[in-house]
């Protein structure tokens, strides 16, 4: 389980060519051949608001022969007005999606392609990430249109290349990263290899080489039996016959996930294949490298149906035909993944003073000896600590599996806050227009001792931002314990200004996964070590290429340790380079707060939309 723990963290020439051939975007300075102006007239959402208006909008279309209809989507917090000049064109961020003409906007099968990111102009220019229809994505820093600088690019066969561009071409140094699992590290001039590299196959074995545009003038790749230590020809095998004419790839399946409500990504790393969810919050959820906050990884999701897409792809290297006699998965590993995964439920609402908060646990393990170490502080208006913060107090929170309630009462009282005036009180204010000099009564009137300098407001809510972290420890299936230590930041409602006008009332706001009749289904068992899957070869088994499709998953978040092994009729075997699959699946939490007051003198919504 030392595994549990791992941070997520090609032939080049066929790599090269799609990068090549396949730009991204056409150059802006050949506009009249390359593109043309797409105009639109759009229904935009002011959150500020709440309120809607029409406007029109103005994009680059580099595709224009494609007569493709386009959606501007301003990101959370960027105003429309904002991002869209007086002429129409975009200048901000967000997401420019180009669909199909006429098509259902719901269908994500008529997305020709999807960017999300900053744009200028019009143009896709600083970062952002662009996913095209083919599978193919490109992510990095955007200069009118094209990558410049560093950059990620992902070709429709799952083949990585990640370094610096110039003019959306590989320019300096960078990495290919095969399907295959072989890793080439050197320098690049206009998309070719130049200069010394160092490649790593996919087993293991590593060798340095010479290059002048693309072709190999020093160094001497090792034959394929030379590499069979992890990953290539079995060892038993001295001759190698139709094994050693076969390269195996491993990677997500692109295109099926880009249609998919859960989204997966891999990566060839030295020692396997990883492939990991692609959004930050499950990986920080997983890793515990994110902040603990009310953002909740169960929620929004249908975990029912929510599998990983890969495809394993089988290639002679000369194009020759072999015998594919069978194929199998080589489970070495599926093992539970115990880590607590955090969020927090803040309280607000029924009374005017909630010193409480909850802790809700979606993770398939208990949280152990926790103690709490909390600060207040002030916040901008993107919800960042500014100014020092107040000292650090300290709370023994203890062990917990589902969730636990969090008083910080005895915080507030130590902070030097008249706690029971708050707790017994009631602040009327007459009107909406009078809120200011009823605050500044409130705090003339009832003591807020340290926490005085840090109250916010929340409508018609005082409130008090904290921050600080959980220390905790937690074990896996094999007994093994970890320390974690976890950020968080909550809000506390120290006090409500009570009103006759009613306030506004808060709305709320579904996906799911793709059918796949053609993949294989791979449910992988909990706990099982060592264990073989078949995955039956369809149709011709004289082969020069051959793909299968795998639709995998399990009943909760796990790691999974595999190879793929081809058997051939002369009776060689080829293996895959390893691979690692972190399947993310949240527990439901069944907690309740037992925090509720005894009787209710205040809507909920009067305190705001949590």
């Amino acid at each position: 389980m030392a595994r549990a723990r791992a941070v997520f963290g090609i032939a080049a020439a066929s790599m090269l060519a799609a990068l090549m051939l396949s730009p991204a975007f056409a150059d802006p300075a050949t506009a009249p051949a390359g593109g043309a102006w797409a105009v639109r007239v759009q229904i935009l959402y002011q959150a500020d608001t709440r309120s809607v208006l029409r406007r029109m909008v103005r994009v680059w279309d580099f595709h224009p022969d494609k007569n493709l209809d386009f959606v501007w989507e301003p990101a959370a917090g960027q105003s429309p007005d904002r991002t869209i000049a007086e002429d129409g064109t975009i200048n901000g961020k967000g997401r420019l999606v180009w669909r199909v003409r006429g098509s259902a906007s719901y269908d994500p099968k008529t997305i020709y392609s999807s960017y999300f990111g900053d744009v200028r102009n019009g143009r896709p220019d600083g970062q952002g990430r662009l996913e095209l229809r083919s599978g193919e994505v490109f992510d990095g820093h955007w200069l009118a249109g094209e990558l410049n600088g560093k950059g990620i690019h992902v070709d429709a066969d799952g083949n990585r290349y990640e370094g610096q561009f110039v003019a959306g071409v590989p320019n300096g140094e960078g990495r290919l990263l095969s399907k295959t699992g072989e890793i080439f590290a050197g320098s690049f001039v206009d998309g070719l290899k130049n200069g010394k590299g160092r490649t790593r196959l996919a087993g293991g074995t590593v060798y340095e080489s010479q290059w002048a545009m693309g072709k190999q003038v020093g160094g001497s790749r090792p034959d394929v039996l030379a590499d069979a230590r992890v990953g290539g020809l079995l060892k038993a095998q001295t001759g190698g016959g139709d094994a050693d004419k076969v390269e195996i790839g491993v990677a997500v399946d692109q295109r099926m996930t880009q249609q998919s409500d859960m989204q997966y990504q891999h990566l060839a790393r030295d020692e396997d294949i990883a492939i990991y969810p692609q959004a930050d919050q499950y990986n920080d959820s997983w890793n515990g490298t994110g902040q603990v906050t009310t953002s909740n990884v169960y929620e929004g999701k249908d975990w029912e149906d929510a599998p990983a897409f890969a495809e394993v792809d089988l290639k002679t290297s000369d194009q020759s035909r072999v015998k594919l006699d069978s194929l199998e998965m080589k489970v070495a590993a599926s093992d539970a993944y115990r880590k607590p995964m955090l969020s927090i439920s803040e309280h607000f609402g029924c009374v005017g003073f909630r010193p409480d908060f909850s802790i809700v646990n979606n993770g398939w393990g208990d949280a152990k000896d926790m103690k709490m170490s909390i600060q207040f502080t002030t916040i901008d208006d993107e919800g960042n600590p500014t100014g020092d913060p107040s000292r650090m107090f300290s709370k023994d929170v203890g062990s917990f599996g589902e969730g636990v309630d969090v008083s910080i009462k005895s915080v507030l009282a130590e902070a030097g806050v008249d706690t029971a005036s708050l707790e017994t009180g009631r602040f009327p204010c007459p009107s909406v227009d009078s809120l200011n000099v009823c605050r500044s009564q409130l705090t003339n009137k009832i003591k807020f001792g340290e926490v005085a300098d840090y109250l916010g407001n929340m409508q018609q809510a005082m409130t008090l931002n904290a921050i600080g972290k959980f220390d905790y420890s937690w074990a896996d299936d094999e007994g093994h314990v970890y320390q974690q230590s976890e950020p968080f930041r909550t809000s506390i409602t120290m006090a409500v200004l009570e009103t006759p006008e009613a306030m506004a009332e808060c709305g709320d706001g579904g996906g799911g996964t793709p059918e796949a009749m053609r993949y294989q289904n791979i449910e992988f068992p909990i706990g099982k070590h060592d264990y073989t899957i078949a995955m039956p070869v369809r149709g011709n088994k004289k082969i020069s290429a051959y793909t299968a499709r795998l639709k995998m998953w399990s009943s909760m978040s796990s790691i999974h340790s595999f190879s793929i092994a081809a058997h051939f009729a002369d009776g060689s075997v080829r293996e895959s380079k390893p691979v690692t699959f972190f399947y993310f699946r949240p527990k439901q939490s069944l907690f309740e707060t037992k925090t509720e007051p005894a009787a209710c003198y205040l809507p909920r919504d009067m305190v705001g939309c949590g």
